[in-house]
């Protein structure tokens, strides 16, 4: 019985002890996050601004967004992320993606492993959008509001599976995927959304990202009623560059550009087959250091739409944005000023007496703690 029970405390010993090494091999996890105070005053009197999403809001003190981020590796080297949020813009996230237009919003949840057939990099799950020159988290942007690209041209995020590939010590990049479709984390249709994109960062001081999707975005009554017509030959397509080039290490000069369709626009399962509808934009950044802790960006944005993604269909209408934003940084704190108008083709904008323009100008301040 003593040999059973000296047997017995090596075994727990040793199950210990490699339970010890398993743990040592883990990485994390990692606690990281920011916190984002905004105010936007808008010129036209009014307490909401058209076309915005993040900072829609005039005229009011918000809590932007407090977001924390969770990341680790198993002992088995499985990855894993979460990032939470709370705020203003976590309720915009999740009434894009569905699940309600709450102040918390679980951004992204996904595992990370390597594919045993290309060595590339494997994420499944609840993930952003690899489109666009901008992300949701203002403290990765240039400029505080979000511009008209990102908010009204890309999907933000997607619930699939992705793969990862780099070649050549990641001068090239490639990233294909699967995923439910655009915002939604169970998808509205049969169908579902394949995402494409390749990224060549070849040259010193240039690099460019080609991408897109395409899979059906409409919400099919077929998916829920049988028999009642299915929109899944309507598809929603997209294409997505990004060119970034740093001249000197004080300019970096950005380009984004974006065309999609959306087919079977009438969004009705009856709706002709060659009834399309179009967006296109371009944005056009400038950023330069003054000094280790000011800046400055410039930001142009030409979006063009025949009504799919602005106003259902209603108004074909060509938008010119121009926005400045000064930047000043201390420490893990950021503080930022800026001013935006935007200026519409039609007079989709109103003043605060009711009276229709094409005008609408905006004043913000930011302040932006990350840990």
């Amino acid at each position: 019985m003593k040999r059973n029970n000296r047997i017995n405390r090596t075994a727990l010993s040793l199950a210990i002890a490699a339970l010890g090494l398993g743990a040592a091999r883990a990485e994390g996890p990692t606690i990281s996050g920011s916190v984002d105070l905004g105010y936007s005053y808008n010129f036209n009197g009014l307490d909401a601004s058209a076309y915005r999403a993040f900072d829609a809001n005039a005229n009011s003190i918000n809590l932007q967004y407090a977001e924390m981020v969770v990341t680790g590796k198993t002992a088995s080297d499985v990855g894993y992320r979460v990032d939470v949020g709370y705020g203003n813009d976590a309720g915009v996230v999740s009434f894009f993606d569905g699940s309600g237009n709450d102040q918390i919003n679980l951004q992204q949840a996904f595992l990370t492993f390597t594919c045993p057939i290309t060595k590339g990099t494997i994420t499944a799950g609840k993930f952003v959008t690899p489109f666009g020159a901008e992300v949701i988290e203002a403290k990765d942007n240039y400029n505080i509001s979000r511009g008209l690209l990102f908010t009204n041209a890309i999907p933000l995020v997607h619930t699939g599976a992705k793969l990862d590939k780099g070649f050549m010590d990641g001068k090239y990049n490639v990233t294909a995927g699967v995923v439910n479709g655009w915002d939604v984390s169970a998808d509205n249709n049969k169908g579902k959304t394949f995402l494409a994109q390749a990224a060549i960062n070849t040259l010193p001081k240039i690099s460019v990202i080609v991408g897109g999707a395409y899979g059906p975005e409409v919400a099919s009554p077929e998916f829920t009623t049988p028999g009642t017509g299915s929109t899944e030959k309507f598809s929603r397509g997209l294409v997505d560059a990004i060119v970034k080039y740093t001249p000197t290490d004080k300019l970096t000069l950005l380009a984004n550009a974006d065309w999609g369709v959306e087919e079977g626009a009438a969004f009705e399962p009856t709706a002709s087959d060659d009834t399309t509808a179009n967006w296109a934009g371009v944005a056009l950044y400038a950023n330069y250091l003054f000094s280790d802790t000011l800046s400055g960006t410039l930001r142009y944005e030409n979006f063009d739409d025949e009504g799919s993604r602005l106003t259902g269909g209603t108004t074909h209408q060509s938008l010119n944005s121009y926005t400045a934003t000064l930047q000043y940084k201390m420490k893990d704190v950021t503080y930022r000023l800026e001013f935006r108008q935007d200026q519409s083709s039609d007079k989709v904008f109103t003043d605060a007496d009711g009276a229709a323009d094409d005008v609408q100008s905006t004043l913000g301040a930011q302040v932006l703690f990350a840990f």
